[in-house]
């Protein structure tokens, strides 16, 4: 019990009541000895009971790791049936593999092994009821045709559980637009000899073709013909600076082209929103209409209804010789791994064993500015230069001073930043930071530009933004100037306007990507004419016209 006065206000009456029941849950003998974990699948159902949810399948890492997929489905298989008599809330699993192997894992195994344990795992557990299908997730940075492999492996298991769902994260980034498609063109390839399609579920759907093109026509095609189904998440993709702008979200002419569409969180609890917030987010922001609405409910109501029947069908054929976790474990250890098909690879080298005499630390008395144009794009798009955006680059190093100032670039070497290396000559210090991982080819022409060397930790390209925020906005004052790029340069201009420390952000406002970004961070981003004349930006100058995010007292911006 906590006082009106200690708690400084009273809590509203939902969350009374579901603390008051959580109180009497624990008097139960179905419940007085959960783990918190088990403790925590009563109140997301609880919490779901509450928003008249009574169906829900959570992706979870647990159910491909050999140490823990045993223990974490005896324990759901201890406590859900009693969850589910409670509360009429039934919680199905997916099983997520991370389309990138975190870096710890990667130092302990090649991404080969990686997949290749989570993919045995998986196989071992498959059939339990509560395992809907599986997942891949994490952070969109690579083509999932890299992926197809795992792909194919996972149809075979799913060859062997009908209802089996196969669920990928595609279209969440601009920067890979066929991933969507590719996503549906993985799984019908990679079907074994009369199978039938799995369930397919998208993760997001945001970014694909323009639907009125000839490519994004073949995709709704592909969409209806295997009656995937395509989750939206809207909180999410805003949270993950992934949508800046509401009147391209393609939602509606989906619905209207008659796919499949359901409402998802992607992370509710990380962004405090439950599927109430996320209905309403969808129905005002994107202006949807009752009929839509209903549209979605139908589909989700499809949903539920065969993941009910595909659990019953499980628990019908469920019939384990020993204890649960005992069970498991026998199923998981007997698994050979090394009978799985050939899996991705990774050709690639460890760019800081290669690169170790160029790696230097940023020099912590000089000004850093970081020059977005060429490195910040996927691997099918190139910089095209522009007269007037080099002339910026020219500006730039008559007005610097070598003594006071040094540049930062990414990996590529190319675009703005490759004319900035050249016209540099040498005068001013300039540091790429690069993957954790390259090709023998990126090696030599770094080591050919003569810059210096920072090392991500992010093995993919397209992640490298997240360490130039770490060592550049987070612990100093900065200029980023972006002249080029998409999703992966969006990523850095929103790093940079969630600086520690003040950064003057100045973008083209020819970078059709970036400028709508600029556009939705107003006050914090000067945009660059293009074909008119201006000043050329003077890094760690005051500019007192322009509205300023101060640091707080307690260092937070």
């Amino acid at each position: 019990p906590v006082s009106r006065k200690a708690a400084g206000r009273i809590p509203d009456d939902d969350i009374r009541r579901a603390l008051l029941a959580m109180l009497e849950d624990k008097k139960s003998p179905s419940f007085r000895n959960n783990s918190l974990f088990q403790d925590k699948l009563l109140w997301v159902a609880r919490s779901y009971a509450a928003a008249g949810i009574s169906y829900v399948e959570i992706t979870d890492t647990s159910l491909v790791k050999k140490d823990a997929a045993a223990h974490m489905l005896a324990e759901v298989h201890e406590v859900m049936p009693d969850v589910t008599s409670l509360t009429g809330v039934t919680i199905r699993f997916l099983a997520g593999i991370r389309r990138i192997p975190l870096t710890i894992i990667r130092h302990k195994a090649a991404p080969a092994d990686y997949f290749r344990e989570n993919l045995s795992v998986l196989r071992s557990v498959a059939s339990d009821p509560y395992v809907a299908g599986s997942d891949i997730i994490g952070e969109e940075i690579n083509n999932i045709r890299d992926l197809k492999p795992v792909i194919r492996e996972i149809v075979s298991i799913a060859s062997e559980q009908p209802g089996f769902v196969v669920r990928i994260h595609a279209g969440e980034n601009d920067s890979l637009r066929d991933n969507v498609a590719n996503s549906i063109r993985c799984v019908k390839e990679s079907l074994l000899p009369g199978q039938r399609l799995p369930r397919i579920r998208i993760g997001h759907g945001l970014y694909t073709a323009n639907l009125r093109s000839a490519k994004g026509k073949a995709l709704v095609r592909d969409l209806l013909e295997t009656d995937a189904v395509l989750e939206f998440q809207i909180t999410s993709n805003v949270r993950l600076n992934n949508l800046s702008a509401m009147e391209t979200h393609p939602l509606r002419a989906y619905l209207h082209a008659g796919v499949s569409c359901v409402q998802g969180t992607d992370g509710g609890a990380i962004y405090g929103t439950d599927s109430i917030d996320e209905q309403l987010a969808l129905e005002k922001m994107l202006g949807l209409s009752f009929g839509d609405l209903c549209r979605m409910r139908e589909c989700e109501e499809a949903v539920r209804t065969e993941g009910l029947r595909d659990m019953d069908a499980k628990q019908a054929k469920f019939r384990p010789s020993c204890g649960i976790e005992e069970y498991y474990r026998e199923k998981i250890e007997a698994a050979d791994p090394s009978a799985l098909g050939d899996l991705p690879e990774d050709r690639r080298k460890n760019a800081a064993a290669l690169l170790a005499d160029r790696i230097e630390v940023t020099p912590d008395d000089l000004y850093p500015v970081v020059i977005c144009g060429g490195s910040f794009n996927n691997d099918s798009r190139t910089t095209k230069i522009r007269e007037s955006a080099k002339s910026v680059i020219d500006g730039l190093l008559k007005t610097c001073d070598p003594q006071k100032h040094f540049f930062v670039v990414g990996h590529r070497i190319s675009g703005y930043e490759r004319y900035l290396i050249e016209k540099n000559a040498g005068r001013f210090a300039v540091f790429a930071f690069v993957p954790a991982l390259l090709s023998p080819q990126s090696i030599r022409r770094i080591r050919e530009s003569g810059v210096r060397v920072r090392v991500a930790i992010e093995s993919e390209a397209m992640g490298i933004y997240k360490s130039i925020s770490y060592e550049i906005f987070k612990r100093r004052e900065s200029t980023l100037i972006a002249l080029d790029g998409n999703s992966a340069g969006v990523n850095l201009i929103q790093e940079a306007k969630n600086a520690k420390y003040r950064c003057d952000i100045y973008v083209s406002s020819r970078a059709r990507v970036l400028r709508s970004k600029a556009k939705s961070l107003k006050g914090y981003v000067t945009l660059l004419p293009e074909g008119e004349p201006f000043p050329v930006p003077v890094p760690g100058a005051l500019l007192p016209d322009r509205d300023r995010h101060e640091e707080s007292s307690d260092g937070d911006s």
